[in-house]
């Protein structure tokens, strides 16, 4: 009997040495480092070592992206916050400026508190999205999120001429997360206005390829080279000829939820000579329902 008992322990044992011998270095080793043994049998330690392992991997993946969020934060808000620092320095020592000069000064700062704004909006969600920390995916309306969207762009940039083109019979829906399929869409809208001409043309159009549907927003802007499409898909990517003062996520945004959603993105040149920016996103089962 007690020989039994130990063949029947001995798999928790050997679970329990592995746990205890996870330390701080195996977890900064990477994911398949910090992990328990598989374990075969019995059936109940097998399916405790498989949900054991699960746990430690959801753990280790949030770990990182917390540490990577700390990271690019960490980075990215220093030029901002000195600048501000600054500018807060100028009007404290400067109490007889002219009206003129405070109020450049003023100017700066609002806009420097935005961009921190906007930087920290966006590694949040990329170390979100990172850990996979996501809500329950659902079916997607995409006629009515581009519609949706494409009004909210129309009042953010009013001299932009935005243009919607959707299937005539068929509209296609997306399983997913509409919060997600959302953010990816404003980020290409809010791109395309920033870095096209200042009151020119964006054209936006869903086409079928096969069991995804597509997103396209086109812009009339410079574009970006071949040779740089994909590194402008990176965090804090800036292209040469960029416009604005964008906090250079917004294609990595797109690209995060693009993946996460089992599509991708594309860029390549747009009919009015800029750039075209193709969002693929599988299609929901039924593949099609009919236009209201």
């Amino acid at each position: 009997m007690w020989f039994v008992i130990r063949l029947i322990l001995q798999p928790l044992q050997r679970l329990r040495r592995a746990a205890l011998a996870i330390d701080s270095e195996m977890i900064d080793s990477g994911l398949s480092a910090g992990r328990l043994p598989v374990v075969s049998g019995p059936r109940e330690v097998a399916d405790l070592s498989a949900a054991l392992n699960r746990m430690l991997g959801q753990l280790l993946t949030s770990m990182h992206a917390t540490r990577r969020f700390t990271a690019d934060a960490g980075h990215e808000l220093r030029t901002p916050l000195t600048t501000l620092g600054m500018n807060l320095e100028i009007l404290r020592r400067g109490s007889g400026l002219p009206a003129h000069q405070r109020e450049r000064a003023l100017e700066a700062m609002a806009a420097e508190h935005q961009r921190i704004t906007s930087l920290l909006e966006g590694l949040q969600t990329l170390a979100r999205g990172d850990a996979r920390a996501l809500p329950a995916p659902d079916d997607i309306d995409l006629a009515d999120l581009l519609a949706q969207a494409v009004g909210h762009a129309r009042r953010r940039h009013p001299a932009v001429t935005y243009l919607l083109s959707l299937p005539v019979q068929e509209i296609p829906t997306v399983h997913g997360w509409p919060a997600g399929v959302r953010l990816a869409i404003d980020n290409l809208l809010e791109n395309a206005a920033l870095h096209g001409h200042p009151a020119g043309q964006v054209q936006v159009n869903v086409t079928m390829a096969g069991r995804s549907a597509q997103i396209i927003v086109a812009d009339d802007g410079p574009g970006i080279p071949a040779d740089q499409r994909e590194t402008m898909k990176e965090r804090f990517a800036r292209g040469a000829q960029t416009r604005g003062d964008g906090s250079g996520l917004g294609l990595a945004l797109v690209q995060q939820q693009a993946r996460l959603h089992g599509g991708a993105l594309d860029l390549g040149v747009s009919p009015l000579g800029g750039l075209a920016a193709v969002l693929t996103l599988p299609i929901a089962a039924p593949a099609l329902r009919a236009s209201r």
